[in-house]
């Protein structure tokens, strides 16, 4: 009755969808208009037919999807430049009347210069476009569309229309509070963004850019110009413009902490600039021509957001005039960026501290709405003065992977949240937002959600978290895809459970366990805590299974191992804490009576729990140091390794501690506090 039952299914698979559905797959994001027949275009003996006269970018997206079939799939596709009557040829038609990457006054939906279309037959394979962005996208669809089936490949009878809902569809990568990426790794991620047709890259920056004529700022811990035009022209090769994205007021403390530049600030040593100050126009104008010359975008991020210190200092100050100060500095900023032909956009979370700012803005700034709740109401609120004045806008969700050592379902339900708000307010475009705000965060634990927002801001449509995760793993992990997305979904169930007793797993995994607070709250959250290290667990044999089966990937696959286990290792810290607790209130209970030897259990060096805790931190350490260095540069990579450090003198301290205890201190007759015992509360 099963197979019965498992035949039918599948044959109604087979009539509805083809081939592609079949197999299991399908297209992410979905495209505008997909049917599929029964027909198949078989790879093996397929060509692709160039044109003479086709431009270098579409020649390179060509030989892009050929050496690509050649490394999944081991077939070769031969080119040619005359049709072969017979021969299966994969042919572009192109008229280039778009251009490459996105323009002010872009245009989504069938009118966009990305809209593709694909017709396969079993003899021919047709792509149109208007634009090489259109053709490279209509690329990525075709490698999603393979369906493999032993030692051969097809591409099933297909007819498709797409073309994005948002003409603007961004990620934002924090260049500012964590670790820096290597300039390869953050080529991989402009060719992973790719893959899911994102066509702008924000490259936030504080003072992480070299600046000509500043040596001081950020020494050691900066990419230089040449860098950033390197990046720069990757992302044009794969159709994505990078954006300057700079903070021009606040979170400015790298640089107002030099002595050099203290004045500049409104506070000293501070945060934010302080707009009185004529050198902070001269500087920003230097800035401002210098990142004009290093990023050809037509767009220009200007930050402004969170001038905290500039209200708070006027509470006491009644000279500092934070509304009229913000209004008159970006107005400069302004006037200094359309200089240079570029379109400022800004963030506008000032409006909730002055809800009629919006309408004093220059009416040439794009407003930038960041919110990254999953609270309906909440995004509400930062778009309403945006609407009131009928200002086009983005809107801005985050991977609220700078918070948690895994990103949480909060990401998910902001993302789509945004996503509705979009839609419904008439965006002009959608950013999705990767913050490191904690130093620690592995950016590699947030690519599956880029791609989701990428995803949905092109189909522009939510899916279901779970299916988005099958089917992303399957795409990106073909030999290791139901293992890659059960170690996500584990992944996903630990973080859950530990976010219920410790709120920010990324910070708090530090803390002190044995404080009176924390011990409450492992007594109330055991069987959380139990669950998060169940599933972490759970989620390390997945990676370790998907390494055995897709080495390929393997440096990705290892940052995911490393990720569950120090979800582990923090649910670990606790359930260690409460063990050692119980163990002693124990012996103290048997004062006076005959009771085996609680070191033993506690602090003995071949198996104590305690031995547990500083072996695991020392096998993290190390770990950790190379998922960095596979990611990062070395910068704050002393200040992270030196957490372990410090979680390892903790556990040795209270070590010698509980030595000196037993060997110098009898319990007598009454009992003793553990954290009186040793210190520790």
């Amino acid at each position: 009755m099963r197979c019965s039952l498992y035949f039918c299914l599948t044959l109604i698979l087979i009539i509805c969808f083809g081939g592609l559905e079949s197999q299991g797959q399908r297209l992410i994001p979905a495209a505008q208009k997909e049917t599929y027949g029964k027909g198949r275009f078989n790879l093996a003996t397929a060509g692709a037919l160039l044109s003479a006269s086709a431009p270098a970018e579409e020649r390179q997206s060509m030989n892009d999807f050929i050496s690509w079939v050649k490394e999944r799939q081991g077939i070769t596709l031969f080119t040619t430049y005359t049709p072969e009557p017979g021969v299966p040829l994969l042919v572009i038609n192109c008229d280039h009347s778009g251009t490459a990457l996105p323009a002010p006054g872009e245009k989504a939906g069938k009118d966009s210069r990305e809209k593709y279309s694909i017709q396969v037959m079993p003899e021919k394979i047709t792509v149109t476009a208007k634009s090489d962005a259109g053709v490279f996208y209509a690329l990525q669809t075709l490698r999603q569309l393979i369906v493999t089936e032993g030692k051969t490949a097809y591409i099933p009878e297909a007819d498709i229309e797409d073309y994005p809902a948002f003409a603007y569809r961004g990620i934002m990568m924090d260049f500012a509070h964590g670790g820096l990426p290597t300039e390869e790794e953050i080529k991989r991620q402009i060719d992973f963004l790719s893959q899911w047709k994102i066509n702008q890259y924000y490259f936030y920056n504080e003072v992480s850019i070299e600046m000509k004529g500043y040596p001081l700022m950020n020494y050691h811990a900066q990419y230089s110009q040449e860098q950033i035009r390197r990046i720069v022209a990757y992302g044009k090769e794969k159709y994505i413009d990078v954006i300057p994205f700079v903070n021009f007021y606040g979170h400015l403390h790298e640089l107002l902490r030099l002595q050099k530049y203290k004045t500049m600030g409104i506070g000293q040593y501070g945060h934010d600039l302080d707009p009185r100050n004529p050198g902070v126009q001269a500087m920003l104008k230097d800035w401002i021509k210098q990142y004009a010359e290093i990023f050809p975008s037509p767009f220009i991020h200007i930050g402004f957001d969170e001038t905290w210190e500039t209200v708070r200092l006027s509470q006491r100050d009644a000279t500092i005039h934070p509304e009229q100060w913000y209004i008159d500095h970006l107005s400069f900023v302004t006037k200094a960026v359309q200089q240079y032909g570029k379109t400022p956009m800004v963030w506008t979370d000032i409006s909730k501290t002055y809800p009629g700012i919006i309408a004093k803005f220059p009416k040439v700034v794009i407003p930038v709405v960041w919110d990254y709740s999953d609270n309906e109401k909440s995004i509400k609120e930062w778009i309403t003065p945006i609407q009131k004045e009928q200002m086009p806008f983005f809107i801005q969700p985050a991977v609220d992977g700078w918070a948690h050592l895994y990103p949480t379902e909060t990401t998910w339900g902001n993302i789509d949240l945004c996503l509705k708000a979009a839609n419904e307010h008439k965006a002009m475009g959608y950013i999705t937002s990767v913050w490191t705000d904690a130093v620690q965060p592995m950016l590699r634990n947030s690519w599956m959600f880029m791609a989701y927002g990428a995803v949905v801001s092109w189909q522009n449509k939510p899916i279901e978290r779970n299916e988005f995760i099958d089917h992303y793993s399957r795409i990106v992990y073909p030999e290791a895809g139901e293992q890659m997305a059960a170690g996500f979904k584990k992944l996903s169930a630990s973080q859950v459970a530990l976010r219920k007793p410790l709120g920010q797993t990324q910070t708090r995994m530090w803390i002190n366990p044995f404080l009176i607070d924390n011990l409450k709250k492992i007594n109330e959250n055991i069987t959380n805590f139990e669950n998060g290290k169940e599933a972490a667990e759970s989620a390390q044999e997945f990676f370790m299974d998907a390494l055995q089966h897709h080495p390929k990937d393997s440096g990705f696959i290892q940052s995911m191992l490393l990720n569950s286990r120090l979800l582990s290792f923090t649910a670990m810290r606790f359930l260690w804490a409460k063990k050692i607790i119980d163990r002693w209130n124990y012996t103290m209970q048997q004062t006076g009576k005959k009771e085996g030897p609680w070191h033993n259990d506690i602090g003995e060096n071949a198996h104590g729990l305690i031995m547990d805790m500083m072996d695991y931190n020392g096998e993290l350490k190390e770990e950790y140091r190379q998922a960095w260095l596979s990611e990062n540069l070395p910068y704050r990579l002393g200040t992270m390794t030196g957490r372990f450090d410090a979680e390892y003198l903790f556990w040795r301290n209270l070590s010698l501690r509980m030595l000196d205890y037993r060997d110098n201190k009898e319990p007598g007759n009454q009992p003793v506090k553990f954290g009186k015992a040793f210190n520790i509360e």
